[in-house]
């Protein structure tokens, strides 16, 4: 973002969207640099600041970057979830049901589970651990979501295999969206809740089939809420419950990548 364009006409929000998401991603940007001030660009490409707002707003949405409050927007280090995202997309299209995302969900978790019990590191457990941590402490459920999909993402990263952690991260915000609903349910949070801790401490005891085990009964045991809806598409099931916790025209990616990151 040298100022090339200085004194050249000025461009739309698409065209704008468009040069930046290259810069960012084929330029001389590195994950954790600092971007430009809106004035600075504001005057860079020759928009209003409002236009410069809404396109990074709309870059943070993609994940691209993460804004720091009082110090700036940095460019985010890429994640399992960016290399997803077309899928995320597709499977919305095609009205992925609660019953396909939980049999998707536990035949690839069962087995991240068993790789993870295998070659989980110090540093993984560690993660694992704050992960249920901050599960547990007191919090809204958008907070408790957040770490409940960290977890489950940290398993998938502990097995050390990263076409397993980028499956994950193709279904992690439509899982996400479910986990918004099923973790408002009491019976869920009641029984559902000390299968993290169990399978936390068979992954340390490396035991990979019951990690595996007590994942699978734990995606089960949540789905056992949706009674008629468990046909439903996860988009109609769900968006009610992401409209009433985040507005009408929610963008969930910020959020799922956050917890990811």
């Amino acid at each position: 973002m040298n100022g090339k364009r200085l004194g050249q006409l000025p461009i739309s929000r698409e065209e704008l969207l468009t040069e930046l998401e290259h810069t960012l991603t084929e330029g001389d940007f590195a994950p954790g640099d600092r971007l430009p001030s809106e004035r600075a660009l504001s005057e860079t490409y020759g928009v209003s600041r409002p236009v410069v707002r809404e396109v990074i707003q709309r870059l943070r949405e993609r994940g691209l970057l993460h804004v720091a409050p009082g110090s700036g927007t940095y460019l985010r280090e890429p994640s399992a979830l960016d290399w997803a995202r077309p899928l995320d997309a597709v499977s919305r299209r095609s009205g992925t049901t609660i019953r396909q995302l939980v049999e998707a969900r536990v035949m690839l978790e069962e087995k991240a589970a068993r790789l993870a019990a295998e070659n989980a590191t110090d540093d993984d457990f560690d993660k694992l651990s704050r992960a249920l941590d901050a599960f547990n402490s007191p919090g809204g459920i958008i907070d408790r979501a957040r770490a409940d999909i960290a977890f489950h993402a940290l398993i998938a990263r502990a097995s050390h295999n990263p076409v397993l952690e980028m499956m994950f991260g193709s279904i992690a915000p439509l899982a996400f969206e479910v986990m918004l609903r099923s973790l408002d349910d009491k019976d869920v949070m009641r029984e559902g809740a000390p299968l993290h801790e169990d399978a936390l401490q068979a992954l340390k005891a490396r035991d990979g089939e019951q990690a595996a085990a007590l994942i699978g009964k734990h995606i089960r045991l949540a789905a056992t809420l949706f009674g008629d809806d468990y046909e439903k598409s996860v988009e109609r099931v769900a968006r009610s419950k992401v409209q009433a916790l985040f507005g009408p025209n929610a963008s969930l990616e910020e959020v799922v990548a956050d917890a990811l990151s």
